[in-house]
């Protein structure tokens, strides 16, 4: 990331919550109706939607990379049709922001959040459906064994039957699919439907926890089942950045690569930097690791991510540390990557093990 981003995007942070104050202060001056329409919780509601917002559009500006913005608005549209909400009310909240941070903010920033809040006003503006987004649509892709099995997995979860859950995966290994393919064919695809589900309001947070709960508990079950190869001699340091609670991503790509012989110190979820840094080098900043595997499950954690690298990096300034990075927004901007100063990126669990081979030397 480029230092001039970066400080446009801490220019946002230091200001959004006035920055949405203000913005839902004038959108109910546009809107008298909307003290009826929401309800006494309206502004409440509105400022933390516009807050929101604001948080993916400073991720975009550090990145200068607009679609880090544009699908956090896609989702917001998803998630107001299914309240029941006009889409129309979000496409106008986002004018009344445009034009607050134009007011607001320096020429330069709103010059660069003008450029980017135009993209999403063309996704928010747009005439078609909320029910043809594609956020709308099943996680679970075309038909197929897989996707049969990952729905059944799925509904067994969500009826909390997990033994009736694992045996659906180790049913699937036992049929020939290797534990990677059950990862990203069943596993990887149903806690993407659960989410999605619970985003447009058609499964509750307990539902999402449990099923995450759930899943970890049935991948150590088929981690037994993965194969074991010798030592290959390599040390890899994998986690999640501080501020992504997620690291079921993670530990799949820990399995496959301690299953290739590799030496595995998986720390998790929510990794604090200066931990991160601290367990990678040692007090000489010499590199304990062959290789750092960096996660971030959403767009909100990409600024993390970078922000890792750099302290990693200068932390061991005279050794070549090498940095792979994976999750879904390296899948939605594909050079990401670069962006935030990696050695390579896996575009799931088991493209980390080519990977990781290929930039480890």
């Amino acid at each position: 990331m480029l230092p001039l981003d970066k400080q446009f995007a801490a220019s946002i942070d230091h200001v959004s919550r006035a920055l949405a104050e203000w913005t839902v202060s004038a959108l109910y001056d546009r809107r008298p109706e909307f003290d009826t329409a929401y309800g006494a919780s309206g502004r409440a509601l509105w400022k933390s939607e516009i807050i929101n917002r604001l948080q993916h559009l400073s991720e975009a500006v550090a990145a200068d990379r607009a679609a880090l913005f544009v699908q956090s608005v896609e989702w917001a549209r998803a998630a107001f049709m299914a309240r029941g909400f006009d889409v129309a009310d979000l496409a106008e909240s986002l004018e009344v922001l445009d034009e607050t941070l134009r007011a607001e903010m320096p020429t330069q920033v709103a010059e660069r959040t003008a450029r980017i809040m135009a993209e999403g006003l063309r996704v928010a503006r747009r005439a078609e459906s909320p029910r043809d987004d594609s956020v709308m649509q099943t996680a679970f892709g075309c038909s197929g064994v897989d996707a049969a099995r990952a729905r059944l997995y799925l509904v067994h979860l969500l009826e909390r039957h997990q033994p009736k859950a694992v045996e659906v995966l180790v049913d699937a290994v036992k049929s020939g699919r290797s534990v990677a393919e059950v990862y990203e064919t069943v596993i990887s695809p149903a806690l993407a439907e659960v989410g999605r589900l619970w985003h447009i309001n058609e499964a509750t947070v307990a539902d999402e926890h449990y099923v995450t709960t759930a899943t970890q508990n049935a991948m150590a079950v088929l981690r037994t089942r993965l194969p074991q190869a010798p030592s290959n001699g390599r040390r890899v340091l994998a986690a999640s950045v501080g501020g992504d609670l997620h690291d079921v991503g993670i530990r799949m790509v820990a399995d496959l690569l301690e299953s290739e012989g590799w030496q595995v110190d998986c720390l998790g979820a929510n990794m604090p930097t200066g931990d991160l840094v601290e367990h990678a080098v040692d007090e000489l900043g010499r590199p304990r690791f062959d290789l750092i595997a960096i996660s971030a499950s959403t767009a909100l954690a990409v600024r993390s991510v970078a922000s890792a690298i750099d302290a990693l990096r200068a932390a061991s300034p005279e050794h070549d540390l090498r940095i792979m990075v994976g999750g879904g927004p390296f899948a939605l901007v594909p050079d990401l990557w670069q962006v935030v100063g990696a050695d390579g990126c896996a575009s799931c669990a088991s493209d980390a093990v080519r990977v990781a081979k290929r930039i480890s030397g």
